[in-house]
């Protein structure tokens, strides 16, 4: 999603050219392991979003190449190295492009998916350490705001053939989502509900002061630990309760996480049995989405590091919606 809304923002930036998406990587299966392991590429299947592909303007044969080329290139194996090898594998298909997004097997380039922890990574997941870092980035959040920002890039103008790939950036603040956000909310517009337990959980979540709790963990663990383990969640939940009258607080989360969740009030600041709360924990495979639709009809958010769940509190209609992220540089209305 975030990546088809730099699609829309490179439209609305060149109107007279023709731009097209690129997502050829869901055909290769040894990508599935980061890439495919939730459902595969769903803008169509649940937006009906269907824009031009850049497989149109190939014919089979090149096309076979290019997937072979990339394929071959295991790019997955070179820091992901995306950019430079599917430019590469068109170019040898006689379609020239330029790479606009970087060569990430350059030393300098920032290390995909790293899981090595270093003497930073270390200090951080202590309780002091967590609370320098935050400290420094409340102090210096628009130095920090600034670094996150892609502007020129995402809405680039260009009468050259331009391979951009993705920032994933939108969800950053100071990237000026506000100039496409019409074009989003239009776009990104959720089949009705129709089964009983998503309609039931709807008509609750229209009579209430309903908070949205997306607790990621599986996948999103080794990033979203601190998160749980120094207060992130005690803190918003806090300030929630402090503005918002009788608040209705429901869980979102990975189906393998739910028991935990439901075992740990303490670290959300919970009270299960005083305060209002409820699980959503039916919605899965295929149907995944449908939490996030849900979350979109919350009034009010607490999110993890996640598109999904920033997703589903940037798409709250919402005028006074509070919505609770952890780093200073999302898109939320409040950060802690």
């Amino acid at each position: 999603m975030l990546s088809y809304c730099e699609y829309l923002a490179i439209k609305k930036a060149n109107p007279e050219e023709d731009c097209y998406i690129e997502n050829l990587i869901y055909s290769i299966s040894q990508c599935n392991e980061v890439i495919c392991q939730w459902n595969g590429y769903e803008l169509e299947k649940i937006f009906g979003i269907k824009p031009r592909n850049i497989k149109e303007i190939c014919t089979e044969e090149q096309w076979d190449e290019i997937i072979k080329s990339v394929t071959e290139s295991e790019f997955w194996k070179k820091n992901w190295n995306y950019p430079v090898w599917i430019t590469k594998a068109f170019q040898q298909s006689a379609i020239d492009l330029v790479n606009i997004r970087g060569d990430f097997e350059d030393p300098s380039s920032p290390k995909m998916f790293e899981g090595e922890r270093n003497i930073k990574s270390m200090l951080r997941d202590t309780y002091l350490g967590n609370l320098l870092e935050r400290f420094i980035y409340k102090s210096r959040s628009q130095q920090y705001i600034n670094k996150k920002n892609e502007v020129n890039r995402l809405f680039i103008k260009s009468s050259e053939n331009l391979f951009t790939g993705q920032r994933l950036a939108f969800k950053y603040r100071g990237n000026r989502i506000e100039e496409i956000d019409q074009e989003i909310r239009s776009t990104f517009v959720f089949p009705a509900l129709e089964d009983e337990k998503n309609l039931e959980m709807e008509r609750i979540i229209n009579n209430c002061n309903a908070v949205a709790i997306h607790a990621r963990r599986g996948d999103m663990l080794g990033y979203n630990a601190p998160l749980y383990k120094f207060g992130y969640f005690k803190r918003a939940v806090r300030y929630i309760k402090a503005k918002v009258d009788d608040p209705v607080f429901i869980f979102f989360c990975d189906p393998g996480s739910v028991e935990w969740c439901r075992e740990n009030e303490r670290v959300f600041g919970l009270n299960f049995s005083k305060d209002k709360v409820l699980f959503t924990d039916w919605n899965k495979g295929e149907e995944s989405f449908r939490d996030m639709q849900l979350m979109s009809f919350c009034k009010h958010a607490i999110i993890t590091n996640s598109s999904f769940g920033w997703w589903g509190a940037f798409l709250n209609d919402n005028p006074n919606k509070i919505t609770c992220s952890p780093n200073i540089t999302i898109n939320t209305t409040h950060h802690f």
